[in-house]
């Protein structure tokens, strides 16, 4: 078993989430408290369950947690959407990051779900 540190999903989702804070931090003040905060919170979130996936080894619950994430990184798309619309990304390249460790966060996410499906899990 590897170290969740290790995983590839939990360093781009880690990254994504520095990122988010920072951009959080020149939010305008009514988004930033609102949205910017349950956005942080939401990725806070997604770091946690992918910890969870990777350490839980009870029958069939690397796939509730992974169903538990996706559900949470859809969530946390619709915020940073909401967020680009409003303009509250004061750097584009900060908003090209965010994108690029979004696609490939949820690319890691739905390779590890359906490798998830397939395998069988010690209890």
């Amino acid at each position: 078993m590897a170290l969740t540190e290790d995983l590839n999903i939990y360093r781009s989702m880690y990254n994504l989430l520095r990122l988010l804070m920072q951009a959080r931090n020149k939010f305008d003040k009514s988004c930033k408290y609102v949205v910017g905060d349950r956005m942080v919170d939401t990725a806070l979130t997604c770091v946690s369950l992918i910890h969870y996936a990777n350490e839980d080894r009870r029958k069939g619950a690397r796939e509730e947690h992974l169903d538990k994430f996706l559900i949470e990184f859809d969530y946390l798309k619709t915020l940073i959407m909401v967020c680009r619309d409003e303009r509250q990304f004061k750097k584009d390249s900060i908003l090209a990051d965010v994108f690029v460790l979004t696609a490939d966060v949820e690319k890691q996410a739905g390779a590890w779900r359906k490798s998830a499906a397939r395998k069988p899990e010690s209890q």
